[in-house]
């Protein structure tokens, strides 16, 4: 963008403490596209957008002149299907994998079956069938007792991951045998991971723990072949870290140690939202994660950088103070009492920017925030620092005296990451049909009046 008819010049960006991975990328002015992958699908795949379709975006990307290409999670959905509430922040979600692309398998005596799986799962609609996964995944387990399991990729990615793969693979395990209920409604010996308990499923449901291991190996494969791909084309890909992990996950049942399970995650009222918002996920505890070195956080970053070149970092606010409530507590209650954590906002600058710090520290990724919401005073200054993009949101970016019109985008932050709609909320094409003007329909018709136009003849 320009700003008073001049470049901006982004050398400062250099000398922040992302200048490095600045530098690597480079610091010239980018435009970019952000999907999520279940709406991009191609003839070949089976009831959703499957990895590979990734590809085919890429060249796109190449073809309009975009160099970013940003994807929503791409984590293992729970029962709500909801990307930001995942059952773990490393394993990838099973129903993006192409069974036509697996990796040191034989998969002529499965042709028929995937291709009758693919006619009655065809891709498009309005919605996505949730019976899909389940189909697939019963495939794939058909494709694993056939295949072999001596894979020499197979077996150092299990030695490599093997801190993450072992509790996930558990979970999944233990969840099939509580028939799907939450690890909260579990006996007390799978709850608490009872080591004779483990020890026992370890030896008993050993298949079923490999498969679970494979199936994250062939998701493995198929992205860093896809990041290989980006990469040949000079196409970034921008992977979004949920913030929060679901409590019912692989995560909050083997490290309960890390999350505050008393208390819900959420945001303070406002405007919108007389009551504030309750998510449902657990906060975390800092205290514990901090005495463990930030491990969690420093293994979760070191696995994404196996497919991004940039990350959007969730709820960056969150990183300084996050709002949270009783667990117990509904938004029905009359009052739902909250607070944010840490209580005293003397401590959020030096807070946040500790965990901003290791999260710079152990990755080669490029961070980039999202800054939406009620920002504290301390936030733009580390963004600063840090070198770290904040988002400005078009619709959202306004002089709000007088007649509030928007910004011009020369305005915007130097440091932002400018876009016309986020994943929250409608598509630019709608907004402009269905809902400028609507809030703040005074000031539109007069800035329309002063201008010579009516307001319907702009909409029509």
């Amino acid at each position: 963008m320009l700003k008073k008819d001049k470049e901006i010049n982004y050398d400062w960006l250099l000398k922040t403490r992302t200048g490095e991975k600045w530098n690597k990328l480079g610091i010239q002015r980018r435009a970019g596209v952000c999907v999520p992958l279940f709406s991009v699908y191609s003839d070949k795949s089976i009831g959703t957008g499957e990895i590979p379709d990734i590809r085919l975006l890429i060249d796109w990307c190449r073809l309009a002149g975009l160099s970013v290409l940003q994807l929503l999670p791409l984590n293992e959905l729970g029962y709500d299907f909801s990307p930001y509430n995942s059952i773990s922040t490393f394993a990838l979600e099973p129903m993006y994998l192409s069974l036509s692309k697996l990796v040191d398998v034989e998969l002529k005596p499965f042709s028929k079956a995937i291709s009758d799986l693919s006619a009655k799962y065809s891709p498009g609609g309005d919605r996505i069938n949730p019976e899909v996964k389940n189909a697939k995944i019963e495939m794939l387990r058909k494709i694993f007792y056939d295949a072999s399991r001596n894979s020499l990729s197979f077996l150092k990615f299990k030695e490599t991951n093997m801190h993450w793969l072992r509790y996930y693979a558990l979970f999944r395990v233990i969840a099939d045998i509580n028939k799907g209920k939450e690890w909260m409604e579990w006996d007390v010996m799978d709850k608490y991971l009872s080591p004779s308990r483990i020890q026992k499923i370890t030896e008993t449901r050993s298949d079923e723990l490999e498969f679970c291991y494979w199936v994250q190996w062939q998701l493995f494969e198929q992205l860093r072949d896809v990041s290989a791909y980006a990469k040949k084309k000079g196409v970034l890909i921008m992977g979004d870290l949920p913030f929060l992990v679901s409590r019912n996950s692989a995560d909050v049942w083997a490290y309960k140690n890390y999350f505050k399970l008393h208390l819900s995650s959420g945001a303070p009222p406002d405007m919108y939202f007389a009551k504030g918002q309750k998510w449902g996920m657990p906060p975390y505890d800092w205290g514990n994660i901090r005495a463990d070195h930030y491990s969690y956080i420093r293994s979760r970053l070191k696995y994404a950088e196996n497919f991004y070149d940039m990350y959007r970092i969730d709820h960056f606010v969150g990183l300084f103070r996050l709002w949270t409530v009783n667990a117990d507590a509904t938004l029905n209650d009359e009052s739902v009492d909250g607070q944010f954590d840490p209580p005293h906002e003397q401590l959020w600058s030096e807070h946040g920017r500790e965990i901003i710090s290791i999260m710079n520290e152990c990755t080669s990724m490029l961070p980039c925030a999202e800054d939406l919401g009620t920002v504290p005073d301390c936030s733009d200054p580390a963004l600063r620092e840090f070198g770290i993009t904040g988002m400005n949101v078009q619709r959202w970016e306004k002089k709000w005296a007088g007649f509030s019109t928007f910004l011009p985008p020369e305005d915007y932050r130097e440091n932002s990451n400018a876009v016309i709609s986020t994943h929250d909320s409608s598509s630019f094409p709608d907004w402009f049909e269905r809902e400028a003007g609507t809030v703040d329909k005074a000031a539109f018709t007069a800035i329309c009046e002063i201008k010579g136009l009516t307001a319907q003849e702009l909409k029509s």
